[in-house]
């Protein structure tokens, strides 16, 4: 285990997130704090072992005692349809049920909770978690990847209610995965996986329990978290947003969901067997950025060029889209509560050309970024206030929304309740406070 120092660095650094679509974030803290609260509940086989460096992580396989939640819904990722005016949301918090909720991308402006059109929930929908939105106006089909079990699933774009997905990937996909983007021109579906640096590629109609044909992973890719993706087919492009939190990985490492998982194994990538497991840690926080990977990499590719730097601004940035008009860089920057816009050749430290960002934006934790070309109108989902913001595709500064979505009261708590980060111990009644 790294010293009591490092901990602590680590520690503060997970907490300033608000957002996460992975319980891998919770297991990350409590492993931390093993190692400085020896007496917790359940720790005593830790306090058996004399030296520091053989302390294992502790696990908690029991209900908890109590919970507090916020059951209302929370935007996340966003996919428009500016065909038929509809705007597609994840709402991936548990407390309020996970669903996709869809609105009319036009309505008149009101400050009350807006009802949708119709919602995509309940257990035959198999959501789980669901962090990442795509869609095909052609083919009549909606992508959602969760972050919770893996699954990619695919629904007709007029599904409503308690249904099954017409199609899935499960299995095949490692849990923790994050963005998913569809390349409309190449027919293909891109998904990031968080904590094993990844993306895997598949065709538009895989087949159940298909293998990537192809995934960018490994040491010289630069990925390091990687949440938000988009595909430009145009320039042949993939632009990959990452938190930072890297781990070192080999080519092919992957998750596996049963003893049958087509998954990284000891026979083979593409052979079943026995799964290999995740190599110990060799982790290290980098800076924030935004890597940009050859259409057609595959394997351990390095990145074409990088954004990063402390004039980037960067700081946990999540939901990313290239402008189809000015072919600028669009980032919801979640721990600055900003949506930052680079030129569509940036690199390096190269500072954003416009910021969006100010009271008056109504921004809390956005995660999710999308443009309506045929209305020339941005749309930012801003999961902490639980809202969907409408702004100008050109805004600059401190500008306020055009109109907002709200599934709660503008006097609701934040759904991080105040942005609660670390995991806590209450010495009085001898019990662990964990955020989810």
């Amino acid at each position: 285990m790294p010293g009591r120092k490092q901990n602590n660095r680590m520690i503060a650094k997970l907490a300033r997130s608000n957002v996460w679509c992975s319980t891998t974030a919770a297991i990350l803290l409590i492993a931390a704090l093993s190692s400085q609260v020896p007496n917790w509940p359940g720790s005593v086989a830790a306090q058996e072992r004399p030296k520091t460096s053989e302390r294992r992580p502790i696990v908690l396989d029991r209900a908890p005692a109590r919970n507090i939640a916020d059951r209302n819904p929370v935007f996340r990722a966003v996919a428009i349809d500016a065909e038929h005016g509809e705007i597609f949301v994840a709402n991936d918090k548990e407390a309020a049920g996970t669903s996709i909720l869809v609105y009319p991308t036009v309505f008149t402006p009101t400050d009350r909770t807006l009802e949708p059109r119709r919602t995509i929930a309940g257990p035959k929908t198999d959501l789980g978690m669901v962090c990442g939105l795509a869609l095909s106006v052609q083919h009549g089909e909606l992508y959602s990847v969760s972050g919770e079990t893996g699954a990619l699933n695919v629904f007709p774009l007029d599904a409503k209610g308690n249904v099954g997905p017409e199609r899935q990937l499960r299995g095949v996909i490692p849990r923790a995965s994050a963005g998913v983007y569809l390349d409309v021109k190449n027919d293909e579906l891109f998904i990031t996986t968080q904590h094993v640096n990844r993306i895997n590629v598949y065709p538009r109609a895989f087949q159940t329990d298909q293998e990537p044909f192809r995934f960018i992973q490994g040491p010289t890719t630069g990925l390091a978290d990687p949440h938000g993706i988009y595909v430009d087919s145009e320039m042949n492009e993939i632009f990959v947003t990452n938190h930072g939190n890297w781990r070192k990985t080999e080519t092919g490492e992957g998750e596996v969901r049963g003893p049958d998982s087509l998954t990284r194994t000891s026979l083979g990538y593409t052979i079943p067997g026995r799964a290999v497991p995740l190599a110990p840690s060799t982790g290290k926080f980098l800076a924030a950025s935004i890597t940009v990977h050859s259409r057609t990499a595959n394997g351990d590719a390095a990145p074409l060029r990088t954004i990063q730097g402390a004039r980037t601004q960067l700081n946990l940035p999540d939901g990313i889209y290239r402008d189809p008009l000015s072919a600028e860089i669009i980032v919801a920057n979640t721990g600055d509560d900003s949506v930052l816009f680079f030129a569509k050749d940036a690199t390096g430290d190269a500072a954003p050309v416009r910021v969006l960002k100010g009271p008056a934006t109504k921004l809390k934790g956005p995660v999710g970024v999308s443009v309506d070309a045929k209305r020339h109108e941005l749309w930012v989902a801003s999961w902490d206030n639980h809202i969907a913001g409408v702004f100008h595709r050109t805004v600059n500064g401190n500008v306020a929304p055009t109109r907002v979505i709200r599934t709660a009261p503008e006097t609701a708590p934040l759904a991080s309740m105040g942005r609660i980060g670390a995991v806590a111990y209450d010495p009085k009644r001898k019990e662990i406070l964990a955020p989810n």
